[in-house]
């Protein structure tokens, strides 16, 4: 028997529904929880482990300990539900030790999607790229990129660079995309996640400098 359902979050998110569950099992999909797939839209952990009145662990039977998660795309981003049960039973809740985990849980995703974009612990931090020669990162060797005729995902496509192509970062900006010059002539917008700075002399200031926007 499933415990009731005692909170809930919802929240847009820029990360696509398999990251957020991604998130969801490496995060909190650890023992004494499991996590589970509920279908296409939506996954939980779920409680599978309880330490008794005297230490020893095993399966609960009642009263049963979970945080479930939908995710679904739309135009705006991914619209996310988080769901806690309450923890602990009345006994526990009467005694003062009623366990928080599955809240507990619940907030450490909701705190690592809700991070804004100034947060450089997330992945989707603001980046900001200095005018300059840059490079595609490392994921494009071999695979070419072409450029943006407007800073928008739905702009026509342009120029194919390569990561041994030589491109100059512009100071111009908009959004998530950095204008670029390529060889010298052609110009184009490329997402700034995508490039990182190539400084002329590799040594170790370069490096450190280089460190600071990737």
């Amino acid at each position: 028997m499933l415990a009731p359902s005692a909170h809930t979050w919802r929240l847009l998110s820029a990360a696509p529904p398999r990251e957020v569950f991604a998130i969801m099992e490496q995060m909190i999909g650890t023992p004494p929880y499991r996590f589970e797939v509920m279908g296409t839209s939506e996954a939980r952990i779920v409680e599978h482990r309880r330490r008794g009145l005297f230490g020893q662990w095993g399966r609960p039977k009642i009263r049963i300990r979970w945080v479930r998660c939908r995710a679904i795309t739309s135009t705006e981003g991914t619209q996310v539900e988080i769901e806690a049960s309450s923890g602990g039973g009345l006994i526990s809740k009467a005694m003062g030790k009623a366990d928080r985990g599955p809240s507990t849980r619940a907030l450490q995703v909701v705190r690592l999607l809700t991070a804004g974009a100034a947060d450089s612990r997330t992945v989707y931090r603001d980046r900001r790229i200095p005018p300059g020669p840059v490079t595609l990162v490392a994921s494009w060797a071999g695979t070419p990129y072409r450029l943006f005729a407007e800073p928008r995902h739905d702009a026509p496509r342009g120029r194919e660079i390569l990561t041994a192509s030589e491109v100059v970062a512009l100071d111009e900006r908009s959004g998530q995309f950095v204008k670029v010059r390529v060889a010298g002539a052609d110009e184009g917008w490329v997402e700034s996640d995508q490039i990182v700075p190539s400084p002329a002399v590799s040594r170790r200031a370069a490096q450190v400098e280089t460190a600071r926007f990737t």
